[in-house]
């Protein structure tokens, strides 16, 4: 099964129902900024308000605080449409094992473990999965399995988890900084591919992995998966796709679609305006 974002669904019901649910998971944290900057600054906390220039530190070259942590759990820009796909997509009960990769400090876990009570969620930043995220989920009162934790290389046995999640990751695997200060993605190595067979080796029988990534075209954004590149990925895993794609005409980002998220970004998404206005697919896969 793949499918690209809509506008209808961003809309609908069930949909806002969603994103209502993780604005409410978001408030919630937003109460607890105090003590969140707490823990990243320690003893130093008191002078943070009153020296901020001399008591600072950087978390991958931003400035790390209570503030960083809540504005990327927003529901920015395609997260609107991405977060309640995948839940809707899936049927999730109290005993289904789910995996989540690369959430980071992200809420989409912590929202996971408010239906199910075996999620483990990994990433490959120690100071997250060990620290930052562990306190989150405390300050929330959900319970999740932190690891660090490789995507090209799980360590877990075949046939582990129920659900696989992997949501707006894929694109960032071999992502870089061009000379221009641009953010580019060339899948030379294809790492994305190596990704996707270990969450096919890791799911039960009958399982899904559930995807989802940026996709536009050299116009949007430079990161993207493009259709080139995307429909030949999806003819290697065609086979394992939930509904096998037939026509790949019908998943081309065409201006039409283009259009779409210009409208999109500008009215609904809080976002910055100099960002291209790029997509989101989303696909599930079984075996």
């Amino acid at each position: 099964m793949i499918e690209l974002i809509s506008e209808d669904k961003i809309n609908s019901t069930e949909y806002l129902r969603i994103q209502m649910e993780f604005h409410h998971l978001w408030n919630r944290l937003y109460l607890k900024r105090n003590e969140i900057d707490k823990l990243l600054y320690g003893k130093l906390w008191p002078f943070t308000k009153l020296l901020p220039k001399i008591v600072s530190r950087k978390f991958e070259g931003y400035k790390l605080n209570s503030d960083l942590i809540l504005s990327s759990n927003q529901l920015w820009a395609i997260r609107e449409w991405e977060y309640p796909w995948a839940i809707l997509n899936s049927e999730i009960s109290k005993e289904t094992k789910i995996l989540d990769v690369g959430s980071g400090w992200s809420l989409f876990p912590l929202y996971l473990a408010t239906i199910s009570d075996q999620i483990t969620s990994i990433d490959i930043s120690e100071k997250q999965m060990n620290t930052y995220s562990p306190f989150l989920a405390n300050l929330l009162g959900k319970t999740v399995n932190y690891e660090v934790g490789d995507a090209l290389n799980l360590r877990y046995t075949d046939n582990s988890f129920d659900f696989v999640y992997c949501i707006s990751v894929l694109e960032h695997l071999e992502e870089e900084t061009n000379k221009n200060g641009e953010r580019v993605n060339y899948h030379r190595k294809k790492l994305d591919r190596i990704a996707i067979r270990e969450f096919l080796r890791v799911i039960k029988p009958g399982g899904n992995v559930i995807l989802t990534f940026d996709y536009g075209t050299k116009n949007t954004d430079k990161r993207s998966f493009k259709f080139d590149y995307l429909a030949d990925l999806l003819k290697e895993f065609n086979n394992n796709l939930l509904v096998p794609i037939t026509d790949y005409e019908g998943i081309v980002f065409t201006k039409e679609k283009e259009n779409l998220m210009k409208k999109l970004w500008k009215i609904r998404f809080p976002y910055s305006e100099t960002r291209p206005p790029y997509g989101v697919v989303g696909i599930i896969s079984t075996k």
